[in-house]
Parts: C-alpha cells; sequence; structure tokens
C-alpha cells in the first residue's frame, strides 16, 4: 500500500510542473464550487419560486420591479437584530398578494410596525443571519432558539409593550393569570423598569379560621379543593392522608378569634327558599358568585368564590355575621356591605346554608389531634410556602420560596430537563411545567393547577415575554404600562365607597376595577335626578349581561352624601354639562337625529332605543337616555368618545357638528316615560 502511495506521489507530484498542474486543477475545482453552492441555494431556489408564483398576476411588472434577487439583509445595530429572513419571505411587504397563502411567498399581516425598522427576529426569533431553512428555523449547536411558534408570537409584544394592548388577548390573558392565579406569591417577576409584578388575587387570611369552618372541611379542601368548589383556583398539593389531617390540626389549633369581634347576630337563618332565591338574585349575587346548577353548569360570576356547596363550609354564625357585614372579618374584602335588615340576613343565610353536599365529608373522620401532628402541620405548612399567600398566625411570608421568573424567556434549553417524548424547546418546557409540574422530578412542591389549554397557552406566552431582549431595549422602545394609583376618594363619601366596596368593579382615577363603568368623569355624565334614583332602586343598562349593579338598602342620608360628592368632585375639564340644555330642541333637530341614528351611522346595531325593533344588545340601552345622561355630555361622547373614556369601544365617527348637535337633539328626547317612570324601576 505504500509503494502504491508512493507512486502515486510521485505521478502528481514528482516535478514542480506537475505540482503546479495538480495544485492549479484543485483550485480552480474548489473556485467553481462557490457559484455552484451559491446557484443551488435554499433561497434561490425560493427567489425563482416567488417569481414563478407572481408570473401570470394582473400585477406582476409591479411586483418585479419591486423584486430584488440576491441575500437581503436588514441590519438593525441598536436592537441586535441581523435577518436575512426576506432573502426567502420574498413577498412580505406586499400589500397586494392577500390571495397568496403559499409559504414562503404571501404577505405579512398587517402589523403597526416597519419591518424594514424592527425585522423579523425580534418578533418571530429564529437565526436572522442563517441563509437555510434548517438554521433559521430549528435548533442547532450554535443556535438553540429556534422560530417561536405561531401561537406564542404575542409573547414578543410584552417585549416592549409593559401594559395591556388590544391586539394581545393571549398575552393580556396570560399577565392576569401570573397575576391572579398565585404564581407571583411564590416566583419573583422583576421588571425592566425596576418594578415587579404584584399579586391581585386575594386568598383568605387564615389567622380565624376556627371562626369560619371546621377541622374536617379543611382535610377534605386540602384533599381537592376542586371536589368542592370546581370553579376553585386553589391548586392541588397532592396530600397524602396524615399531610391533610396535621395541617388541618396546625392550622384551627393556631386560630384566634377576630379582634373586637362583638357582631350582634340577628335572628336564627330563616328556611323560606323561596325568599331566600328572591333576595339572592335581587341582590345579584350571582355577579360575582357561581352557583353549580341542576344539569352541573357552573353559572354566574368569578370574582368572589362559588357557593355551590357553601352549607358545607362554613358555620351559620359566621355566615350570618359575614352577610350582616363582611368588613367585620375581612377589612379590605373586595365584598361590599349591603346593609341587609336581620331578616334579611336571616333569610339570605338560610338560602345559602341549604347549599350542602351530604357527600363532601361523610368519609372524613378524624381523631382529635396530638401536639406531634399539630407541630408537624406547622411545618408542612412553611414547607409547602402556604405563608406565600395566606396571612397565618405564627408563620411568615418566606422569602425566595421559588425560582424567580424575571428572564425565564431566555432561560437556555442546555440548563432544562425535558419529559421523555417532550420536543426541546422553551415553549414546550414552560407549558409542560405549568400542566404537570411534579413530572419533572420527585420531591418537587409546585402543585397541580386545574388550567385549561388556553390558559396554558396564554401563561407560557406571558412567561416567554419575560426574556433578555426586553431588558435591553432602547429606551424609546419600551412602552411603560399606565402607572398604579393609589386614588381614594375623600370624607364621609370616600369611606362610604369603600364600604360599598364601589372599587371592586368600578375605576375612578385610575384605580379599582373593570368590570363595571370608569366613574372619574360621572358627574359631567349623569343628571343628579337619576342619580339618586339609581343609587336608590339600580336598574341594568345592559340587559344582556349577567353582573348588575346590586341595591345596598343605603339610606337618603347616604344617596345625597354619594350624590354630592360624585356630582362635586368627578367633572370633566373638557365637558360643562350645563352648557347644553336638556329640552327645547326642534322637531325637525329631532328628526335629523333619528334619521342618523338609524341611517347613516347605523346606532340601533350596538344599542337599543325601539324595544320593539332594535336589536343592539352590545351597548348600554338608550330607552331613557335623555334621563340619564347631560346633553353636553352625548355631544362631546359623539364627537370623541376615546377623549373621555380611552379604550371604548365605540368607535370615532369623525362626526361633524351639525350630526352630533342632531344626535344629541334625538337623544336627549328619548325620557322613557319620564323622572316618574325612572322613580318606579
Amino acid at each position: 500500500m505504500k509503494e502504491k502511495l508512493r507512486s502515486l506521489w510521485q505521478k502528481l507530484f514528482g516535478d514542480s510542473v506537475r505540482a503546479f498542474g495538480v495544485v492549479s486543477l484543485v483550485f480552480l475545482a474548489s473556485m467553481a464550487i462557490a457559484p455552484a453552492k451559491n446557484f443551488f441555494s435554499e433561497w434561490r431556489h425560493y427567489q425563482h419560486g416567488y417569481l414563478s408564483v407572481i408570473r401570470n398576476r394582473s400585477d406582476a411588472n409591479t411586483l418585479r420591479r419591486h423584486f430584488q434577487g440576491g441575500i437581503q439583509q436588514i441590519w438593525l445595530p441598536d436592537l441586535g437584530v441581523v435577518d436575512r429572513c426576506t432573502s426567502c419571505h420574498v413577498g412580505l411587504k406586499e400589500p397586494t398578494l392577500t390571495d397568496v397563502a403559499q409559504q414562503p411567498y404571501r404577505k405579512h399581516p398587517v402589523i403597526p410596525h416597519n419591518l424594514d425598522q424592527f425585522g423579523c427576529t425580534i418578533c418571530h426569533r429564529g437565526q436572522g443571519a442563517a441563509t437555510t431553512l434548517a438554521e433559521a428555523h430549528s435548533s442547532t449547536l450554535a443556535w438553540e432558539q429556534p422560530i417561536l411558534p405561531a401561537k406564542f408570537v404575542e409573547s414578543s409584544c410584552g417585549q416592549c409593550h409593559r401594559g395591556p394592548l388590544q391586539g394581545t388577548p393571549q398575552l393580556n390573558l396570560g399577565r392576569n393569570l401570573l397575576s391572579r392565579s398565585g404564581c407571583v406569591h411564590c416566583h419573583a417577576v422583576k421588571l425592566p423598569d425596576g418594578s415587579t409584578v404584584k399579586a391581585t388575587d386575594d386568598p383568605p387570611s387564615l389567622s380565624h379560621i376556627a371562626d369560619k369552618t371546621t377541622r374536617e372541611w379543611i382535610y377534605a379542601w386540602l384533599k381537592d379543593p376542586q371536589a368542592y368548589a370546581v370553579t376553585s383556583t386553589m391548586p392541588n398539593f397532592k396530600l397524602g392522608d396524615a399531610d391533610a389531617r396535621d395541617i388541618s390540626a396546625f392550622l384551627i389549633a393556631n386560630s384566634t378569634p377576630v379582634p373586637g369581634d362583638n357582631v350582634t347576630l340577628p335572628a336564627k337563618a330563616s328556611s323560606d327558599p323561596i325568599a331566600g332565591a328572591s333576595l339572592y338574585g335581587e341582590s345579584f349575587c350571582a355577579s360575582c358568585h357561581a352557583v353549580q346548577n341542576a344539569a352541573g353548569n357552573v353559572v354566574g360570576g368569578d370574582v368572589g368564590p362559588e357557593l355551590t356547596r357553601i352549607g358545607s363550609k362554613v358555620k351559620p354564625e359566621w355566615l350570618q355575621a359575614w352577610v350582616q357585614n363582611p368588613r367585620v372579618y375581612d377589612p379590605p374584602t373586595g365584598m361590599p356591605h349591603y346593609r341587609f335588615s336581620d331578616s334579611q340576613v336571616a333569610t339570605l343565610t338560610g338560602f345559602l346554608l341549604a347549599k350542602t353536599d351530604s357527600d363532601l365529608l361523610a368519609n372524613v373522620h378524624l381523631d382529635a389531634a396530638t401536639p406531634e401532628q399539630i407541630a408537624h402541620g406547622k411545618r408542612l405548612v412553611s414547607d409547602y410556602g402556604c405563608g406565600s399567600c395566606h396571612e397565618i398566625a405564627e408563620v411568615k411570608k418566606p422569602e425566595n420560596f421559588a425560582p424567580e421568573l424575571s428572564r425565564i424567556g431566555s432561560k437556555p434549553i442546555t440548563q432544562l430537563i425535558f419529559l421523555q417524548g417532550m420536543q426541546h424547546t422553551l415553549p414546550d418546557y414552560i407549558a409542560g411545567k405549568i400542566k404537570q409540574p411534579r413530572a419533572f422530578a420527585p420531591g418537587l412542591k409546585m402543585p397541580q393547577y386545574t388550567l385549561t389549554p388556553t390558559q396554558i397557552d396564554a401563561l407560557t406566552t406571558a412567561l416567554l415575554s419575560l426574556n433578555d431582549r426586553s431588558y435591553s431595549l432602547p429606551p424609546s422602545l419600551a412602552v411603560a404600562a399606565p402607572p398604579e394609583s393609589d386614588y381614594q376618594p375623600a370624607g364621609k363619601a370616600g369611606k362610604l365607597m369603600t364600604d360599598l366596596a364601589c372599587f371592586s368593579c368600578h375605576r375612578i382615577n385610575g384605580h379599582g376595577g373593570d368590570m363595571a363603568p370608569d366613574l372619574t368623569w360621572e358627574g359631567s355624565s349623569v343628571q343628579r335626578e337619576w342619580l339618586v334614583q339609581f343609587f336608590k332602586n339600580p336598574g341594568t343598562l345592559r340587559p344582556a349581561l349577567i353582573r348588575r349593579m346590586p341595591k345596598f338598602n343605603l339610606t337618603d342620608g347616604e344617596v345625597s352624601e354619594l350624590t354630592d360628592y360624585i356630582m362635586t368632585v368627578y367633572q370633566s375639564p373638557s365637558v360643562d354639562r350645563d352648557s347644553m340644555p336638556l329640552s327645547g330642541y326642534s322637531q325637525g333637530e329631532i328628526e335629523l337625529g333619528k334619521q342618523l341614528f338609524y341611517g347613516k351611522y347605523s346606532c340601533q346595531g350596538c344599542h337599543i332605543v325601539d324595544t320593539k325593533t332594535d336589536k343592539g344588545y352590545i351597548g348600554p340601552t338608550l330607552t331613557q337616555v335623555g334621563s340619564r345622561l347631560t346633553a353636553a355630555w352625548i355631544y362631546q361622547w359623539m364627537k370623541n368618545p376615546q377623549a373621555l373614556r380611552p379604550g371604548t369601544i365605540e368607535p370615532n365617527r369623525a362626526m361633524s357638528d351639525e350630526d352630533a348637535q342632531a344626535l344629541t337633539a334625538f337623544l336627549i328626547s328619548q325620557k322613557g316615560g319620564g323622572k316618574q317612570e325612572a322613580a318606579k324601576k
């Protein structure tokens, strides 16, 4: 073999002429490989395919003029972006290619960003500098961030936008779940602006739990929270019998009476189911609380706890005291103080206590707790981090109980443990961890949540938005979330609004909930007489909604206090409520407004004026709008609704002054029977 190799060497390189010839041939061959490789490259194949796709189109000449062959590159040094994606995705910026569905030739969906200013990988991830499909879209040894699955692409919006966006419902839901599902009680999430994600849920204090329920119920609850309430957000810790026994023993033994609990209880609970159901409905308890009906469907709101089996949980005396005034037991509760009479308290309590499930505690038999069991229960409460969510006497809130999630969206997959059969991508890991947290390793303490696939995808989206890029963005691209407001109304009216839990539903000056209208400019929008009657007997403005304003049984003095405060303090600087009359408009103006309402602007698509013909259930009913709103507010609303209530779905029609005036005349004429009918509501 050596002789053959030596002979071959002599033939090829035996003298300088032969050596030069061989080297020249090798050099020429290598020079030929580069253009051949370039000619057969993937991107060139796709560019040829694009030209074939547009060849027979009516706008082919225009598209060919726009076409640029060769490697295309977007370089954005401030963002660290080098993208060559448009070398293959040639038609991204062509608005006429709406009928082309084939990738990579179709146009990009309409977005509020310029492709040349942001590139592709800032939203879609992947390797922008690559020129082959495999390297650009998939993980490689040198690049482990594959292209982001389309269902998680909203996470990229969260890199810049720190607050909610109208076009990112999945990201918004995920961020909401991150705050209200207990995640941030255990996991710290620090944002690029230095703030932290705060919990918005309100886990109950367990310091006085023996006043409220029994050890047997606590045991059953710890074993399976969803067996008591299918809508419960409490996760399942998969506790064994002994652990549930000992934790329940500690919580009962550690419980203390509520300080200053000297509530005088009314008469014993009434057993009148018809009267109880009527009061439950009149008080619109279903706006916040859900119950399972006979068909097994959960009906009602999700603000407060489910009440399907409330009678199997609470002690009668606790429930009576809670219905009478919940703030005695939980001052910051979102439950309003209804000011029920003693007979109403007894009736409603009896109705709720009848909601029981005999099977829930049928097999729960606990012996008296021993000191050892109580001590073990306390250790378990500490080990499982119960104090992260709940206030528990003698138990400190743990710090750094679970891993920080501030940059989880950039965690290297080399640091992750994947389940068998799971794709080795970060989105798959995060979704799997949320879905089956304890499947990844023995001894993990993260509990099992009952989240739907939609909620898991939403949470994954929110977590993917927490990545390194969000911390390195130029300040000009960071869109801050609306600042948090700690606004509190002053004086007697302020105390009343707190007692009635107005901020649980309404937002005022940036503070409060979003289940009911923003009241920041309520004093400019409504008429005083209507507001007085509404406080005394709230009527619904949107018949299709389950959530309604309840009747709070206010005294005349309380109604007057609230009305005076709202009409005086909550006024818009852009609306002079007395600048336009509430009557006296000509019949011609009213008729023109009616024609505009039903014709040019088709307002009946969302609103109802004529209850016999109109079918609009999206917006508030306008049958009595002339007795409810001020003319000045209606006019300014017609001109620019977003200026009065940012984020409203009411479109801005760029309405002329004449049209706005005519529509105001028509709407202010809709009195619905006048003040007498309004007072009867």
